[in-house]
């Protein structure tokens, strides 16, 4: 199910929408409405939904910077405007900030499950586009995501900078939003809708990968390698290279082409 969000400062339009779309035909639910533009920012970072249907004016933040701000750390969010005012430069902005649809008030029943059916297809595109294009190897898997950085937030982005850049450290999640100045559950969510794996698993990867590459220089002994990135429990490097490559680590020569 996609998870919806709607933010009016009219409650009795917010009603009519929630109410009126028949959401489970489209695999949506609503998980939030707010009814100011501050209101709104803080229930899309907490609930992180995957459309939001948002009025223009509002008390607090204009629905236009609300979607220039979340674009920046969510590409993906689909965003469905409704106003009352028929202005061109509102529209405008609206599709340059990739807004997919700007509906006029009174928003009609029919005109809102076809801005549903447009922003959900744009979902479900994106989602078989990346499982088509996952690929199997583990080395595969990180290039892949590092090719599109520059399709994620900048959190996400500065994130997969901050992994390389650490990696023979212990990196945790709290590290990580410590240093992008961020909620946990917030940027777990971004981060494992825009690629696909959640940030810890991730870790892993990038780190597992290094371990198969360190390790195939007979000069670097195992336990070396382990603290060279950061594990300093060397049965627990072990456990997590055996369990994802299907071998120990000693047996590198045996599977390394």
């Amino acid at each position: 199910m996609y998870s919806v969000v709607v933010i009016d400062d009219n409650k009795i339009a917010v009603t009519a929408i929630v109410k009126a779309t028949n959401w489970e035909s489209f695999h949506c639910q609503v998980t939030g409405v707010a009814y100011d533009g501050i209101a709104g920012l803080e229930l899309i970072h907490k609930k992180n939904p995957d459309i939001v249907i948002i009025d223009i004016q509002m008390p607090g933040f204009n629905g236009l910077d609300i979607i220039e701000k979340i674009k920046q750390q969510r590409q993906d969010m689909q965003f469905i405007i409704i106003s009352g005012y028929n202005q061109f430069e509102y529209a405008q902005r609206a599709i340059r900030y990739g807004a997919s649809d700007f509906l006029l008030k009174p928003v009609m029943t029919e005109e809102m499950e076809q801005a549903l059916e447009k922003a959900v297809g744009a979902l479900m595109k994106k989602e078989r586009f990346s499982a088509e294009k996952t690929p199997d190897t583990l080395e595969e898997r990180i290039r892949f995501i590092r090719q599109k950085s520059k399709e994620y937030s900048t959190a996400v982005s500065e994130a997969l900078d901050y992994v390389d850049k650490h990696i023979n450290h212990n990196i945790s999640l709290g590290n990580i939003c410590r240093e992008l100045l961020i909620s946990t559950s917030y940027f777990s969510k971004c981060f494992k809708k825009e690629t696909g794996v959640g940030f810890v698993n991730y870790v892993t990867m990038v780190k597992m990968e290094n371990a198969r590459i360190l390790l195939k220089n007979p000069q670097n002994r195992v336990n070396e390698v382990a603290h060279m990135l950061g594990y300093r429990d060397y049965s627990y490097f072990f456990q997590v290279f055996k369990k994802q490559f299907g071998y120990a680590p000693s047996d590198i020569k045996l599977y390394s082409k």
